[in-house]
Formats: structure tokens, C-alpha cells, sequence
């Protein structure tokens, strides 16, 4: 099923939400899924360069692709919808045909068998990465394919990725519905327990919780439950702890330090194991001689920045 209304990241999952809001994201917590689905005021605006250089590079990862395979990758820009689950869409990169006349959607219907997911990496992900023919992809994308298989009936899924510019691989994953229902059965569960009834899920971190309760109300109090008397007597714990092991590492260090001296390198048997050297000198205003000079200017320059809620405990 298509759809050639434009989709916004508001009207469903797409295959780039899975891995948050399964838990398995290392840029966006469950949390932070929901916010942005639900329009959350918290939500955070970030830069996506890194998507647009992917989006910039993917023609030749797609002629890459075709030249090491054989196949042709086909566009198609409307985005899908799942034929029974509507909040799940996707965005394919390209559907994989034999022969470049082959239709890969007709009347609104996938027909095309497999699919393409083109990506770029950092060279310094290249240990993320199995080796070339195998299903041995970053978690994400595993779960963006199982997604998109999910969405088209397609029975494989092809990944073609450039990794630092010079490394350029091909992996095949194939369908396994069992994995494809528990990935669904979770996120039916999150689109309709959370974002359709606008209850966020449990937040992960400091920051998650932040965001939900950005402001105060004054004079307002919690009585503490014994449980929560026990995590603050285990924070107080485990900050005390945190200072000792800080110490412990101030006294290490300045031994290595002492005995590098003036040596910009550290090394053993040839290789370098640490270095001790200059970082490269920057430019600040310094605003103190702003205020002073030109005060007419500097406060033209002032901005105010948003109150923030600072956790203190108190003995």
C-alpha cells in the first residue's frame, strides 16, 4: 500500500524509529520518540547533516550497488504504508528488480521481491559492520530492513554501504517473520499505548527527565516513599564513591604525567599508547572588555538564556 500525500514523521513509525522506541538507539531514547510524534515542546531541534550528506552520496552508492550486483535499484519516492497496521510507513531507498523495465509497484501494490537501503559511515565504525555478503549490519539498520520488509512483503533486503570513502560493502538480510511480528507487537504497543493515548514511557536518563518537567511548581513537595528514601541514601552512596574513584584517577594520571615531562608521546615496544601535547590556540571575545569598552553594543548582544532546573540534595 502507497501513499503519495508526504508523509511527516507525525502520522506513523517509519523504519528509522524502530530501533528507539525497541530501546536499541544510541542517539534517541523511547522518550524522546514520543515527544517528537506527539509534538512535545521539550523536543530538542538537531542537526541532520549527516542525514543530508548520506541523501547526497546515495546515487553512487545505488550505481555501486548495481556494477558489484548485477541487479538494477529502482526509485520510488511515495512513501509505503503496511496493508493492515497504517501507523507503519517507510521510505525505500530503492526497490532491487533484474531488469530495469521491471515495474517494482503497480497500482498502489509491491510487487518487487527484495529491497535496497543505501548508507554512508565513519571509518570509525567499520568494526560495526560484519563482513561483506553477510546479514552482520548495526542494530538500526537490521531493524529498518526487518521494518521495510515488513511493510512490502519483499523477502529480502539489500544493504549497500560506503564506509569512510574508501570501503564499499553489500549485505543481504532475509525475511523472518517471527522477529518481524515481536518487532511489531512493540511498536503497536508504543503507537497506541503512548503516542495515540499520549502517555510517555519511562524515561531512561536524566536528560529524558528534564524534558518532561522542564519548570517547577513553587512550594510544591513529594513525600519521600521508603524506596525513594533508599535510591537517595544509594546516590549519596555512589557519589561519594564517584569522588574517591575521581581522586584515585587525579593520582595516577599526574604520576604518568610526571614521568612523560616534557615528552609529547607515551610509547611501548613502538606502540604509542598515549600522547601529551598542545591543543591548537582559539579566539573568544572576551566579554568582560566587551561590557567595558562597549557597553551599548554588548548589551545589544545580550540574550537571555532559559531557566534550568538544577537537583540539589540537602543534608
Amino acid at each position: 500500500m502507497t501513499n503519495d500525500v508526504k508523509t511527516t514523521r507525525h502520522q506513523g513509525i517509519g523504519g528509522s524509529d524502530v530501533a528507539a522506541l525497541l530501546g536499541m538507539s544510541p542517539y534517541k531514547t523511547p522518550l524522546e520518540l514520543w515527544a517528537e510524534k506527539v509534538g512535545h515542546p521539550g523536543v530538542a531541534e538537531k542537526d541532520e547533516l549527516h542525514l543530508r550528506f548520506g541523501k547526497y552520496l546515495e546515487p553512487f552508492v545505488v550505481e555501486e550497488f548495481e556494477k558489484q550486483t548485477g541487479f538494477k535499484a529502482v526509485e520510488h519516492s511515495d512513501a509505503v504504508f503496511h496493508a493492515e497496521h497504517h501507523f507503519m510507513y517507510g521510505h525505500i531507498d530503492r526497490f532491487v528488480v533484474n531488469e530495469a523495465w521491471e515495474p517494482a509497484v503497480v497500482e498502489g501494490s509491491v510487487v518487487a521481491k527484495s529491497l535496497l537501503e543505501c548508507k554512508t559511515a565513519s571509518a570509525y565504525s567499520k568494526d560495526e559492520w560484519g563482513p561483506a555478503g553477510t546479514d552482520q549490519v548495526p542494530r538500526a539498520y537490521l531493524l529498518q530492513c526487518i521494518w521495510y520488509m515488513a511493510i512490502t512483503g519483499c523477502s529480502t533486503a539489500h544493504i549497500a554501504v560506503l564506509i569512510g570513502n574508501a570501503d564499499f560493502r553489500t549485505y543481504q538480510i532475509n525475511r523472518d517473520e517471527k522477529l518481524e511480528a515481536l518487532v511489531i507487537e512493540q511498536a503497536k504497543r508504543f503507537w497506541y499505548e503512548h503516542v495515540i493515548a499520549g502517555v510517555p514511557p519511562k524515561p531512561k536518563n536524566v536528560d529524558d527527565v528534564k524534558m518532561l518537567y522542564p519548570a517547577e511548581k513553587p512550594d510544591h513537595s513529594v513525600e519521600a516513599t521508603p524506596d525513594l528514601l533508599a535510591s537517595l541514601n544509594q546516590l549519596r552512596q555512589t557519589q561519594e564513591e564517584s569522588k574517591l574513584l575521581d581522586a584515585k584517577t587525579e593520582t595516577i594520571k599526574t604520576q604518568i604525567m610526571n614521568a612523560m615531562a616534557d615528552a609529547e608521546k607515551l610509547t611501548f615496544n613502538g606502540q604509542l599508547l598515549a600522547t601529551w601535547k598542545s591543543a591548537k590556540p582559539t579566539n573568544r571575545i572576551d566579554t568582560n572588555v566587551l561590557k567595558k569598552q562597549f557597553p551599548d553594543i554588548a548589551s545589544q548582544c545580550m540574550v537571555t538564556a532559559p531557566a534550568q532546573r538544577r537537583f540539589l540534595m540537602k543534608d
